[in-house]
């Protein structure tokens, strides 16, 4: 009996082992895969030219290519735009959502099951389906070529954010709602002093990922606002300056410049990003 129970324990251990070892190697391959392209994208971006950007990596240390993007292309010009669009985009619209995203969880009000839906059905329509319509109301409105186009349909929310608030709200009590209703609160002050402060973990995830959407954007700004240029659409101008060969090495140096705001962003919001994974792995 004890033989059986000594091999039962081994094979326990070893099937273990087992898994460990091969879930080690599976995250191990994942992350090479992950960081392959983005460490490719460092050594070209310090090529000396574009056609050596597939040699040997970091075989080269040009840094001058950094300051040439901003010589060639403007930089400034797009980074600043990009700021002016993402700001505030980000600080009105993810205020929004988290009104909305509370007014569909907490508030029993006519229809809201059915506005909820017909919301997230607007999710599955391409952009390119809108995009026509969408040019010509903002051409009625004067506002091709600048950059509110990109701005103001984001100050009114983010379906997205307002889905994924609202499954997380779903986990907080309807008792804690309705005991501030009986001390005199009324839905603002209840969003504003309880439900704001547990909806943190969530905003930060999902104001990064919405921060990452908008500062990435191509279609849009290059649709609407082409006479005032973000960043992705600046660093895509390098393409159209130099028709007969791209520079390799210079598209990939704008491409990391481009990449800080994003990491940096990543850095401040890491520990709420952190905690927002940790809290929707929790059961009730």
């Amino acid at each position: 009996m004890k033989k059986s129970n000594i091999k039962a324990n081994r094979s326990i251990k070893r099937a273990k082992l087992f898994s460990d070892i091969s879930t080690y190697v599976i995250l191990v391959l994942g992350s090479v895969l992950m960081l392959a392209p983005l460490i490719w994208m460092l050594s070209a971006s310090l090529k000396v030219n574009q056609f050596s950007v597939y040699g040997p990596l970091f075989h080269e240390w040009n840094f001058f290519n950094y300051i040439e993007v901003f010589k060639t292309i403007p930089v400034w010009k797009g980074l600043l735009n990009s700021v002016i669009v993402a700001v505030p985009s980000i600080i009105v619209g993810t205020f929004v959502s988290g009104l909305a995203a509370y007014a569909f969880a907490k508030i029993k009000f006519k229809f809201c099951n059915i506005i909820f839906i017909l919301m997230l059905a607007v999710m599955m329509i391409p952009f390119p389906v809108i995009m026509i319509p969408q040019y010509y109301i903002f051409s009625d409105l004067d506002w091709i070529g600048t950059l509110l186009p990109l701005i103001i349909p984001k100050l009114f929310g983010n379906i997205m954010m307002i889905f994924f608030l609202r499954q997380f709200l779903t986990h907080i009590p309807d008792a804690l709602v309705e005991s501030a209703k009986i001390d005199g609160a009324n839905h603002f002050q209840i969003f504003w002093i309880i439900i704001l402060p547990l909806l943190k973990p969530a905003l930060a995830a999902q104001t990064v990922l919405w921060f990452i959407g908008i500062w990435n954007d191509y279609l849009a700004p290059n649709f609407f606002s082409a006479a005032s240029p973000t960043l992705p659409v600046v660093i895509g101008g390098l393409v159209s300056d130099f028709p007969i060969q791209e520079p390799v090495h210079l598209n990939m140096a704008a491409s990391i410049i481009s990449m800080i705001p994003v990491l940096a962003i990543f850095a401040i919001f890491q520990k709420q990003i952190i905690n927002s994974f940790v809290l929707s792995g929790m059961k009730e």
